[in-house]
């Protein structure tokens, strides 16, 4: 029989050290999952001020780094579920509420409109253009609508399914999916544009 693991050693909190040992490590993490720079510091900024306020509960059952990633990642769905709840701007070019976009649907399929189906994309071969490619995916998110962004993220960044999602911002299984697939569209259009053109 394996003997019982050692228990993790308590050690006393040093909050006046969190940002030099977790700022940017937090920053790089919630930077991908936002659109914008302002966005990604300022929930940065409110982890540690909840951190701070909750400090006296924190039993030092983990780590502090794991315990400043629980705030951070509930602070996120927070920001997610007001990004969820902005009015519905549509994109110019986007499929509007009618359905008069690049696609249309016709029974159990979509078609596409002469000329407006979808290319084949090459290939990023290079690690820098992988990282320009993932750069440019994040610019194309930020132009994203608020409700579409925040559905975008929470299912293909933080991996939540559909029905966590449609529980978490309070969706209908039609909308969340309506709003997925125009996510999807949108994000197409613009990768293509601003990447895959070479402009």
């Amino acid at each position: 029989m394996l003997p019982a693991p050692a228990p993790i050693a308590a050690t006393t909190p040093e909050p006046h050290l969190w940002l030099s040992r977790y700022g940017n490590e937090m920053f790089r993490f919630v930077r991908r999952r936002v659109a914008t720079v302002a966005a990604a510091e300022e929930l940065v900024q409110e982890t540690i001020v909840s951190a701070l306020g909750t400090l006296a509960s924190f039993r030092q059952e983990s780590s502090e780094r794991t315990w400043l990633f629980v705030i951070l990642r509930r602070k996120l769905i927070d920001y997610y579920r007001q990004q969820a709840r902005s009015p519905l701007v549509p994109l110019p070019g986007a499929a509007d509420e009618a359905g008069n976009g690049t696609y249309f649907e016709t029974g159990a399929r979509t078609q596409w409109r002469k000329g407006e189906e979808p290319r084949e994309w090459a290939a990023a071969d290079t690690q820098l253009e992988q990282r320009e490619l993932a750069e440019q995916l994040l610019g194309c998110q930020g132009r994203l609508p608020a409700q579409h962004q925040a559905v975008f993220s929470l299912r293909f960044v933080e991996e939540m399914s559909g029905e966590e999602i449609c529980q978490q911002l309070n969706l209908t299984p039609a909308n969340y999916w309506v709003i997925i697939h125009r996510a999807k569209l949108q994000l197409r259009k613009c990768l293509e544009k601003h990447w895959f053109s070479g402009s």
